[in-house]
């Protein structure tokens, strides 16, 4: 299903002030433009999970004893949007402070950290033979698992390979995608864990101690293919966190000297606790997106420098939209967050970032769903679910080359606040993801401003669909999302249900002119697509018109 247009150009007025200001113009091509992303992994949208709420994820009922249905069903809707099941990477700091011991009765041990990062995690063997029970995960579901690199002593090493066999036993080799080792150990000095002496020096020679252990008495035994490589390495705090802990001085210390690594992960998590975040400025706000992720461009030119590294993939191995998992709800699990999801998501695919793993845990603010209850809170889905679903719908199921072109204005203060994508299947473009950042409340005084797309197609009747994603309470609403006038929730147990009374499935068709009409409000997102044979028109004009009922620009964020 394709959008198939000679022209296609955006026209985007300052809406600031007033409506009739003057208009920023930005051509793009129907057909894949020069600029656009490389092709894209249908299931670009994968998840993280942080090791000790991994059982809460997938298992529920007493002593964990059945598959969580709830997370199966929500994995199973990511997986029908892609057609390829969301790749789940087990990890984070927890993962580095875990022990696997034989003799533990109980499944998971912890000791209580500061925001909610356990202080020390114990495993049982039957943890992983539960947690990774086919039951709980759709067909296709491959796993990356994260291992132990901070202990040092003179046991560390038998308690990684132990956790290698453990998880590879329970994962099997067909479902098995890579071993990590350690997290984020350019953290290390800052922790205590190693002195403020220890260098990237120090941490390539243990990597490399430890993967070459688990290479001779884990994979080497094991039926994993011998000619492919099976660790994905670095997996460093965050982007730009350290100039000395870089993709480069990795690799100019040795880290694959030994030919091991099949890709490179570094973490990100944009923002903090700091009292500069807000909602509006912080997240909802493409340009700061867009800066953000423009650090990985160093590591991807890097890896594309050299034949030695050309065939690793770069991945946000570990990433969010904040690094404070904790009371920052009002930022983090709202509307305006599940906006900033996307953009997130669709940004780094355009950057040609391999895939993201969106970290996910049960207490977690930023986290898509709650899988098992909580005190006295029910598991629930949360806003950034939405994120996701909108992303994967976006990028789609197409099984030929799926790409993206960024479309937006380029020289007015406006362009932060509205984010536009194309997406081409096989060269040929099929979806326009709208994001429209300006910041709206119910508590805020004038009516929600809409934004008129005028889609010029030259040819009446032609038919689309659009699926707008958006919640009644505006931004900052923790409840009432939905998407294409569909809800998820815990009480249908994860599965889709349609709600009467949103119009968030759109059927489109062009006027006696030729003219399709889209509005997109405030804080929303829209996903116009076509549908049946491609289209056959000739120019396709978006005309961005400031059509809101607060003329005056009372309190407006445009």
């Amino acid at each position: 299903m394709w959008f198939s247009p000679v022209l296609f150009s955006i026209l985007a007025p300052y809406v600031t002030h007033a409506v009739d200001t003057p208009t920023t113009i930005l051509l793009a091509s129907p057909r894949l433009p020069q600029g656009a992303s490389k092709p894209i992994v249908n299931n670009f949208v994968s998840l993280s999970i942080a090791i000790h709420w991994f059982q809460d994820y997938t298992r529920q009922g007493s002593n964990a004893s059945q598959p969580n249905t709830f997370t199966r069903n929500l994995l199973n809707s990511l997986t029908e949007s892609t057609s390829v099941a969301p790749q789940i990477r087990i990890g984070g700091t927890s993962a580095d402070r875990t022990t696997y011991v034989p003799d533990q009765e109980e499944t998971i041990k912890t000791v209580t950290g500061d925001n909610g990062i356990p202080l020390n995690v114990t495993l049982n063997e039957r943890w992983f033979r539960q947690c990774f029970e086919d039951a709980s995960f759709p067909p296709g579901t491959k796993f990356i698992f994260d291992l132990p690199l901070m202990r040092n002593d003179s046991g560390a090493i038998d308690n990684t390979v132990r956790g290698a066999q453990w998880a590879l036993g329970a994962i099997r080799e067909e479902r098995f995608m890579a071993f990590e080792i350690g997290n984020e150990e350019d953290l290390y000095p800052g922790q205590g864990v190693t002195p403020r002496s220890w260098t990237i020096i120090g941490y390539v020679e243990r990597w490399r101690r430890f993967a070459g252990a688990i290479l001779e008495r884990v994979v080497k035994p094991s039926k994993l293919d011998s000619t492919k490589k099976w660790f994905q390495g670095l997996v460093f705090a965050g982007l730009g966190y350290n100039p000395d802990w870089t993709t480069q001085t990795a690799f100019a210390a040795g880290i694959n000297e030994d030919g091991l690594l099949k890709s490179v992960s570094l973490h990100n998590y944009p923002a903090g606790s700091a009292p500069w975040v807000t909602l509006g400025r912080t997240f909802m706000n493409h340009g700061t997106i867009v800066a953000n992720i423009s650090q990985v461009n160093d590591d991807l030119e890097f890896l594309q420098s050299s034949p030695e590294t050309w065939d690793l993939d770069f991945v946000l191995g570990e990433t969010n939209i904040d690094f404070v998992n904790l009371k920052m709800e009002q930022f983090e699990g709202v509307l305006g967050s599940a906006l900033w999801t996307i953009d997130y998501i669709l940004y780094a695919a355009f950057s040609n970032v391999a895939r993201v793993y969106l970290h996910q845990g049960t207490t977690f603010g930023y986290a898509a769903w709650q899988p098992v209850p909580v005190n006295d809170i029910q598991p629930k889905v949360r806003p950034p679910w939405y994120g996701l679903k909108f992303a994967a719908e976006a990028i789609g199921f197409h099984h030929g080359p799926i790409q993206i072109a960024i479309i937006a204005p380029t020289t007015n203060e406006s362009t932060d606040q509205l984010s536009v994508y194309a997406i081409y299947e096989s060269f040929a473009l099929a979806r326009i993801a709208i994001i429209n950042f300006n910041e709206w409340n119910a508590t805020t005084p004038y009516t929600r401003p809409t934004i008129n797309f005028r889609i010029a197609l030259g040819i009446r009747g032609t038919k689309a669909t659009g699926r707008r994603l958006t919640a009644p309470e505006g931004a900052s609403a923790d409840t009432g999302l939905s998407f294409g006038g569909v809800v998820w929730n815990y009480s249908t147990n994860g599965i889709p249900e349609n709600v009467d009374d949103v119009h968030g499935n759109i059927a489109l068709e062009a006027d006696s002119e030729g003219v399709l009409e889209v509005g997109v409000k405030s804080s929303e997102a829209m996903l116009p697509s076509g549908y049946g044979d491609r289209f056959e028109s000739k120019v396709y004009l978006f005309l961005f018109e400031g059509a809101g009922s607060n003329p005056a620009g009372v309190g407006a964020t445009m």
